[in-house]
């Protein structure tokens, strides 16, 4: 598998893949440019055709026969698989307490020296689809922690990535994640209607084939988009969607990447999709279920929810109450390692701008400007 890293290697990670080997040299030249910080990968800037395009080729795609490659000179077996993804969940884990720059130097160091060279290792059909879909699963973390720290065109060539080798893998569930996470990205950056389109294809892709909690995510994200759109109504058809299949759940049926998705992590969405449509009662509500729920384990997420829960009293003319709460998500936090974190204190940062005068806007300013100088200008 040559790794001939150049701006055309870049460039082509926003294409789905032909043929499935493809997907491994793409990736090796990705994560050389990720592990040297090029700037041309840092600062690449997402394709939102390349959304739309993968989706559609990923809806049409059809069962696929595994290379032979009795040439390879490395093997790959069940034991190999389960490295990688008892690795996952570690790093998964820390991304979920300290955010997703915290240790991802040594998760695409892994992926890099460990997981990609074994997609062009011999294996049989069945340990091969195993492989696969493991690849996918840590390929989507890879994408995520890069995401969370503001690199988009690097996240999203990823995703696209770890969608081809799931599709190589037929694990359709890990695919509708990837569609699912690019929805994410697509509401975050703004592409409301692409989000939508991208949420509704995880959901059917993976209708036939999905245990409930998975589905359950791709509603909720679909209702992120439409929450970002301004429509409520659709919004909230969206979230009770994704209620009635969590309502639905058996953990011991779903795959393991989506254990973190529970009660807490739909109504944290359902305070982000109310804070998005600007309907603080409603976002206050699923902010106190969100926090009174979650595993204090997650600490990103309780920062978010913390700080959604900061902007709702902005929306109610609080000021010195979003200061205040706004204080506490910020103390609780610690050193998370996390963009889309500081976009949150950035926004209530300018929303409270108008309020210097508050004696708790007041330290609320001071403690950001102690704490995050980057946010100063």
């Amino acid at each position: 598998m040559a790794g001939v890293v150049t701006p055309e290697t870049l460039e082509q990670g926003i294409a789905h893949a032909g043929d499935i080997s493809d997907a491994g040299r793409l990736l090796l030249g990705l994560t050389q440019r990720d592990l040297a910080d090029d700037p041309m990968a840092i600062q690449s800037v997402v394709v939102p055709d390349a959304w739309g395009r993968a989706l559609i080729t990923w809806l049409l795609s059809r069962p696929e026969p595994f290379p032979t490659r009795e040439r390879a000179t490395a093997s790959v077996g069940e034991s190999d698989v389960q490295a990688i993804r008892i690795t996952t969940k570690l790093f998964a884990d820390m991304g979920f307490q300290f955010g997703g720059g915290h240790a991802r130097s040594a998760l695409v160091q892994y992926y890099h020296r460990e997981v990609v060279p074994m997609l062009d290792s011999r294996f049989t059909e069945a340990v091969g689809r195993s492989l696969f879909t493991a690849a996918a699963e840590i390929t989507e973390l890879v994408a995520w922690t890069a995401y969370d720290l503001g690199r988009h065109g690097l996240a999203q060539r990823y995703f696209l990535q770890g969608l081809r080798l799931a599709q190589a893998s037929g694990d359709r569930m890990i695919g509708g994640l990837l569609l699912a996470d690019m929805s994410h990205q697509a509401t975050y950056l703004g592409r409301f209607d692409q989000a939508i389109q991208l949420a509704r294809a995880a959901q059917e892709g993976c209708r036939a084939v999905s245990t409930a909690t998975p589905m359950a995510l791709f509603h909720a994200m679909e209702a992120r988009a439409h929450a970002g759109n301004g429509d409520e109504l659709a919004c909230s058809r969206a979230l009770v969607g994704a209620e009635a299949f969590l309502n639905r759940r058996n953990p011991d049926d779903d795959p393991s990447w989506v254990g973190y998705f529970d009660a807490a992590e739909l109504a944290s969405e359902g305070a982000h999709c109310y804070r998005d449509l600007r309907k603080p009662a409603q976002a206050q509500e699923f902010v106190a279920q969100a926090v009174g729920l979650c595993d204090p384990m997650y600490v990103r997420t309780l920062a978010f929810d913390r700080l959604v829960h900061a902007a709702t009293y902005v929306h109610v003319n609080e000021p010195a109450q979003a200061a205040t709460v706004a204080v506490e998500a910020i103390q609780l936090a610690g050193s998370l390692k996390s963009e889309r974190y500081l976009r949150y204190i950035r926004d209530l940062k300018a929303d409270l701008a108008a309020f210097k005068g508050d004696s708790e806007v007041k330290d609320f300013h001071d403690l950001v400007a102690d704490k995050y100088p980057s946010l100063n200008s």
